[in-house]
C-alpha cells in the first residue's frame, strides 16, 4: 500500500548523522573480527604446510591501497544490503529509522547502492553537503533525490507496510557477510 509523498516527514541531519556515527562502530569491529578470524586462518595454513607464519602476519599487517578500497566496497554494501532487505543499518534502527521509497514501499537494490555511493559525495567536507541539500520537510540529502528515497521514523509507518515486517536480522547477517568478505578479499591479496 503506497502512502503519498505528502504524508511523510523526513528526519533531520542530525539524527541521520547520529546513525552514520553508530553504524561506525559494528564496522570496525567486524573488520577487526574478519581479520582476526583470517588470521588463526593463516596460523593453521602456515601449521599445516611447515611454513613460517611470520612473513605471511607481516604481510597482513602491511596496509595497501586495495584495503581502503575494500573497506569502501564492503562498506557500501553493508550499507546497500542492510537497507534494502530491511530499511536499516544497526545505527537507523537503533535511532528508530528506516529507508522508505516516495510512495511509502521498500526500496530496491539499485536505490539502496545508490544511496550509499552517494554518501561519498554527501559526506564531504564532514557533511556539510548533505547538511545543505536537505531541506523540510522531506530532509533529502543528494543521494535520497537522486534515488527517489526518504528517511522517516519507523514510528511513522503505517501498519502493516511491508518495510516494517522485513527481517531485520537476516539482513545484518546477509550485510555483514558482505562486509567480511571484503576484508577477507582484501587480506587474501596481501598474503597471496
Amino acid at each position: 500500500m503506497a502512502v503519498p509523498t505528502e504524508e511523510f516527514v523526513g528526519v533531520g541531519f542530525w539524527v541521520r548523522a547520529g546513525g552514520q556515527l553508530i553504524d561506525l562502530v559494528p564496522q570496525y569491529i567486524l573488520w577487526f573480527a574478519a581479520t582476526f578470524a583470517f588470521a588463526i586462518g593463516l596460523g593453521f595454513y602456515a601449521a599445516m604446510t611447515h611454513t613460517s607464519v611470520e612473513p605471511l602476519v607481516q604481510k597482513l599487517a602491511t596496509s595497501r591501497w586495495y584495503d581502503y578500497v575494500a573497506a569502501s566496497v564492503g562498506s557500501v554494501v553493508y550499507f546497500a544490503v542492510m537497507e534494502r532487505m530491511c530499511g536499516a543499518t544497526i545505527g537507523k534502527r537503533l535511532l528508530g529509522l528506516v529507508v522508505i521509497r516516495r510512495d511509502g514501499g521498500p526500496i530496491d537494490f539499485r536505490a539502496a547502492l545508490g544511496r550509499s555511493l552517494a554518501f561519498y559525495i554527501d559526506g564531504l567536507f564532514f557533511g556539510a553537503v548533505a547538511y545543505g541539500a536537505m531541506e523540510p520537510p522531506l530532509q533529502q540529502r543528494l543521494g535520497d533525490r537522486w534515488c527517489d528515497t526518504l528517511v522517516i521514523r519507523r514510528s511513522t509507518l503505517p501498519p502493516g507496510s511491508a518495510v516494517a515486517t522485513q527481517s531485520f536480522l537476516l539482513a545484518l547477517l546477509c550485510g555483514v557477510a558482505a562486509d567480511a568478505a571484503c576484508c577477507w578479499l582484501s587480506a587474501l591479496a596481501k598474503v597471496a
